[in-house]
């Protein structure tokens, strides 16, 4: 499926589509794509890997893992840094960025082929129209430019191909989805279940929902890679059409602007190796870099056409970044056997969906918040994590360190990010229910911990949907304002953060995207 172009020649040396990104919606974006019958390049910045480089840590001695730190003291702070290869995330010397001097920020990242889906939680749970109507209740805001409805088949899709794990609540707060059967809970979860529900009747523990591990759930996909990952079911999917071409270690550093009709060409690269500049061209460019980079690429595109960057007309491009604030509380469950171990993270452990100011105003503040726990897993330890959403402010931004470039010479970013009151009468909230919660079911807390901004890797939002281009960077289906051949699909396009875990709500806004790109095409609109 090909565009106009302007010669044959040029027809001959462009792709269809251009992916940048090879992560969690940059691998829906090549399966979608791809099956609808187009030629697609996925850029990667980072290396191919081999599967062994994910389980294999015998090499990875305390002390070794302690020098491989000293490089990576902002990556180190992740919560899974030390039980994974740390590899998978990047060295913070050769990837700068700067935050205000108050207010640091925590900026994740992980750049080879898979990208943070290697790494990523799996924990997936749909947004309601409590998020997505938002200011229709409380005022605050911009709404998104689609509802829960609009959303729901591709939540669907997504949730059908990679085999999600749940139990269905009925809840209006958090609608269920296509589940496959929820694994069994823990004693201890069981007990705090009971104990929670039967002394508040406006709370619910019901199992977390995730990608399954049970290679059944994907048969079709590349079991030698994690069953949450990219590589396993999306990237697999595209490379089996024979449609999809990878091109791992190039760094994006900007897009290129066609002078004529001021839309995106193609896309500038450095060889992460060699650092030579290489050019690809494409009638479609897919940004799916995670939410910062994304920003980051868009701001630095600039041109006489975007003289602000690429799709910062209306002077919102970077601004009201999103994040998750979580407090968490960990400690030893009484009378539990250390013998016992669990699976941790996605479906396995529980949830306690959103009850804060769902019906009415209830406290001093807007929105509300949910709490993951594991409980006995492993052994006899016990962690319950809130997650707080955060309001939009514009204040909290990305922008480009005119002063400041990475190992490949590429300007890096700002970010000027802080919570705001109402986040902070929301934690008060939060921690005092998880306290009582917890002590109610008998279990003493040991620790307390409150994350930086960034630190649970839910950035979204710089790049915001709306339904003008006054206010919004994107239209309703992820399309760029200002230049219609470039769809922005990755967390950046986030209006509103709401409670819940992101990527599965970033899946299937990728999917819903990705099925206009082609209706478009075919309409010959683009």
């Amino acid at each position: 499926m090909h565009l106009k172009s302007e010669t044959n020649e040029r027809k001959k040396s462009i792709y269809d589509a251009i992916v940048i990104g090879s992560g969690i919606t940059g691998g829906w974006a090549a399966k979608e794509l791809t099956e609808a019958g187009l030629n697609v390049l996925v850029l990667e910045a980072g290396p191919k890997i081999e599967p062994h480089e994910i389980s294999d840590l015998s090499k990875w001695t305390p002390e070794q893992r302690r020098e491989t730190a000293k490089r990576q003291p902002i990556q180190s702070r992740h919560i899974s840094y030390w039980f994974q290869n740390p590899s998978l995330f990047v060295d913070d010397q050769d990837h700068p960025y700067t935050h205000g001097p108050s207010n640091p920020f925590v900026w994740i990242r992980g750049r080879q082929v898979g990208g943070r889906s290697l790494t990523w939680g799996a924990v997936t749970l749909r947004l309601s129209d409590y998020e997505f109507l938002a200011p229709e209740r409380d005022g605050i805001g911009e709404q998104w430019p689609l509802s829960y409805r609009e959303l729901c088949p591709f939540y669907d899709t997504v949730e059908r191909f990679l085999g999600i794990e749940g139990t269905c609540e009925g809840l209006s707060q958090l609608p269920d989805g296509v589940f496959l059967p929820a694994p069994r809970l823990t004693e201890s979860e069981i007990r705090f279940k009971q104990t929670v529900e039967n002394t508040w009747k406006d709370r619910k523990v019901i199992n977390s929902r995730g990608v399954s591990e049970s290679p059944g759930a994907l048969p079709n996909g590349d079991s030698r890679w994690p069953r949450k990952s990219s590589l396993h079911g999306t990237l697999h999917a595209a490379f089996a059409t024979g449609r999809a071409t990878l091109r791992p270690d190039s760094i994006v550093a900007h897009l290129i602007v066609d002078n004529n009709t001021a839309g995106i060409k193609g896309v500038a690269c450095v060889d992460r190796v060699t650092k030579a500049t290489f050019e690809v061209f494409g009638n479609l460019i897919v940004l799916c870099a995670s939410t910062i980079e994304s920003l980051r690429i868009m701001l630095n595109s600039k041109s006489p056409q975007h003289p602000g960057g690429v799709g910062n007309s209306s002077g919102f491009l970077g601004s009201f970044m999103l994040d998750h604030l979580s407090i968490n509380f960990a400690g030893e469950i009484p009378g539990v056997s250390n013998g016992t171990t669990y699976p941790v993270g996605g479906s396995h452990g529980v949830y306690i969906p959103r009850f804060r100011n769902l019906e009415k105003p209830e406290k001093d503040f807007v929105r509300g918040y949910g709490i993951f726990g594991l409980l006995q897993r492993p052994s006899n330890q016990f962690i319950l994590s809130s997650l707080l959403e955060v309001l939009p402010d514009r204040r909290n931004r990305v922008e480009i360190d005119e002063d400041k470039v990475d190992s490949w010479g590429i300007k890096t970013v700002r970010i000027n990010f802080a919570y705001s009151a109402n986040e902070y009468k929301m934690q008060e909230d939060a921690e005092a229910n998880m306290r009582e919660m917890v002590e109610t079911s008998g279990i003493p807390i040991m620790h307390r911990q409150v994350t930086a901004p960034g630190a649970y890797v839910h950035e979204l939002g710089g790049a915001r949907m709306g339904t003008k281009p006054a206010t919004s960077v994107l239209n309703r289906f992820n399309q760029c304002w200002d230049a219609k051949n470039l769809f922005v699909l990755d967390g950046s396009c986030f209006v509103t953060a709401g409670w819940q875990n992101p990527s599965l709500t970033m899946m299937a806004l990728a999917v819903r995207a990705c099925g206009y790109m082609v209706d478009q095409l075919k309409r010959c609109d683009l």
